[in-house]
């Protein structure tokens, strides 16, 4: 029987492992992978029977291990995802993937030399809503604009402060781009693609003392005329999801699980359920996932089983180090941009922070 491991158990880990538990796969075993020896404890008494493992090295030596799904701090998931793929298994990443652009080109050369399957948990594609936004979008006919404001991940001091490695370049790798707008940011590429350009103003440590930033508002320019506004901000603890498509044909917009479509003729609202939508994306990643594996569809990812390769995660990053590298620098940045050369330019702007 093939054997998928949850690597780390923390908050997500542990959603991830009793999804999985409670409506197994079928011919898949799942385990799990903590080194707190209590929470060995609190496992084995929760799931009678389930194989919990101490090390991550041990996990890796197990030959039955077929794949595992890393959801450790970010700083882990790239030498993680390294050794597993090394070890001949297949990948399953919490966001973000790595924390460069070239960390993401490496898993992805590295997975398809070893013809495994490494893909990345973005589960809101998966969402009804967009889904929905994706089959429709061309009913609009040319797009002109989009407006996207990400106000919902409010963090208080707190949340910093509390943790040891939440806030800063070396541990954390970033902020409100990096860990918790990254979905919409993904949406954005899923939608309407990489933009030709952007030019940005992010903050950092402006409402928080932290490193990372805390606020970015970005202006997207694409070849086809397509203008996009994009704002996050973690400083709203009220703030709501809200997106706005403009096309030559109509408007899309969607709050508040809200979405109206508008044209001349007549306006429709569609509500779509949160619950439904949370519970639901995450098990289609999983579900995709493991049925890659199970169908061997490595080799070509474009079937109903493909899930969300790590090379997706790429994308992300052009537009998270374009807004770093466009506020530092104060210009527009054509994209894509080289991982390597913004890596020299982020040693430089946060050298005397590291």
């Amino acid at each position: 029987m093939k054997q998928l491991t949850v690597i780390g158990l923390g908050n997500m880990g542990m959603k991830y492992l009793r999804d999985l538990a409670t409506r197994p796969f079928y011919g898949w075993q799942v385990s799990g992978q903590t080194n707190s020896p209590g929470k060995v404890d609190q496992l084995q008494a929760e799931f009678p029977g389930m194989t919990v493992y101490q090390s991550f090295d041990e996990v890796i030596a197990n030959p039955e291990v077929t794949a595992v799904l890393i959801a450790t701090p970010n700083r882990f998931h790239f030498s993680m995802a390294k050794t597993a793929l090394n070890a001949g298994k297949h990948v399953l990443l919490e966001k973000p993937a790595a924390l460069s652009i070239a960390e993401i080109e490496e898993l992805t050369d590295l997975a398809n030399k070893q013809h495994l399957v490494c893909d990345v948990m973005f589960q809101t594609r998966f969402s009804p809503v967009f889904q929905w936004l994706k089959q429709h979008l061309p009913e609009l006919g040319d797009l002109q604009r989009f407006h996207w404001e990400v106000p919902q991940y409010y963090r208080p001091q707190s949340y910093f402060t509390e943790g040891n490695w939440t806030g800063t370049w070396e541990k954390d790798g970033g902020g409100i781009l990096l860990n918790q707008a990254i979905h919409q940011l993904d949406l954005v590429n899923f939608l309407f693609g990489l933009p030709e350009k952007l030019v940005s103003q992010v903050s950092f440590g402006r409402y928080r003392d932290i490193e990372v930033e805390d606020e970015a508002v970005l202006l997207l320019k694409y070849r086809e005329g397509l203008l996009g506004t994009f704002v996050a901000s973690l400083n709203e603890p009220l703030g709501q999801e809200r997106l706005e498509i403009i096309g030559e044909k109509g408007s899309f917009r969607y709050e508040g699980q809200k979405l109206t479509w508008q044209t001349p003729e007549q306006t429709t609202t569609i509500t779509f359920t949160d619950n439904d939508q949370r519970r639901k994306s995450h098990r289609a990643v999983i579900e995709r996932f493991l049925q890659e594996i199970t169908e061997s569809g490595i080799e070509s990812r474009t079937g109903s089983a493909s899930g969300i390769p790590v090379s997706e995660n790429q994308k992300d990053f052009q537009l998270i180090h374009g807004a770093l590298l466009s506020t530092w620098e104060e210009r527009w940045v054509e994209l894509p941009i080289d991982g390597k050369q913004f890596m020299e330019k982020f040693a430089e702007h946060t050298k005397n922070l590291r």
